[in-house]
């Protein structure tokens, strides 16, 4: 997902905090990088940027695919992620594929020759959606054109959703990323889990709470910024969770 630094996260938060956070990420992604050797050597360099999920986050999501074998995964804001994830399904062999979303018309063009050059292209559908007003979206934002997309969803079940996207770090998009719960609500298996990313800024802080009163679901927070919820039978997938007794 191509989106620019995002000063809305310090906002609120004080110089204290944002060391703390600093200092908590770069321990976790160091930590994750290690853990995600396996889908960067021997391959093509991916650049991952300040715009890339975070090295946490990834693993985050790539455990939840193996263990609890996700098989249909929706993807909202492509990039490095829809790479690594195309890798883990070619490379372990997995019953799984991948729908990204993307509106960024070259992006997608960039991100088809990377999938077409490495051969995921077969387990991940790369789908160019303009960004459009909508009646679901808050604020006045647009969201991804939902006439497209409804097409290109018909008559399928996801069992992962990870929402990256659109861009919602300019002032008054805070809660852009909203509607795609209220989207794919109806279109979910009877276990499931969704990833938000960003969520230590409070547009998505507030969009999480949305989520949870209306759709009577809950999200916990892993590493500060990657909000996530589980339904039905999963297994916890959070990279080293350390728990203090």
């Amino acid at each position: 997902m191509t989106e620019e630094p995002n000063q809305e996260k310090s906002a609120s938060l004080s110089g204290a905090d944002l060391v703390s956070i600093s200092q908590q990420y770069k321990t976790d992604d160091i930590y994750a990088m290690s853990l995600l050797q396996p889908l960067l050597s021997n391959y093509t360099y991916l650049p991952f940027t300040g715009s890339s999920l975070r090295p946490f986050c990834l693993i985050h999501i790539l455990n939840d695919i193996v263990i609890n074998g996700r098989k249909s995964i929706i993807e909202f804001g492509s990039g490095i992620s829809t790479v690594l994830i195309g890798r883990l399904i070619k490379k372990n062999k997995l019953n799984a594929k991948l729908l990204s979303i993307e509106n960024d018309e070259n992006w997608v063009k960039a991100l088809m020759g990377i999938l077409k050059t490495e051969q995921i292209d077969d387990v991940v559908t790369l789908h160019y959606a303009p960004l459009k007003f909508t009646k679901l979206a808050l604020d006045r934002n647009k969201w991804y054109d939902v006439k497209a997309l409804k097409a290109v969803v018909q008559g399928r079940k996801f069992d992962m959703v990870i929402i990256d996207g659109p861009a919602a770090w300019e002032p008054g998009k805070g809660r852009s990323r909203y509607p795609a719960v209220p989207f794919i609500a109806g279109k979910l298996d009877k276990n499931f889990s969704i990833y938000l990313d960003d969520a230590i800024r409070p547009g998505e802080r507030e969009v999480i709470k949305m989520w949870e009163a209306e759709y009577g679901i809950h999200f916990s927070i892993a590493s500060r910024s990657l909000a996530y919820c589980y339904r039905g039978t999963s297994f916890n997938t959070e990279p080293f969770s350390y728990y203090l007794f």
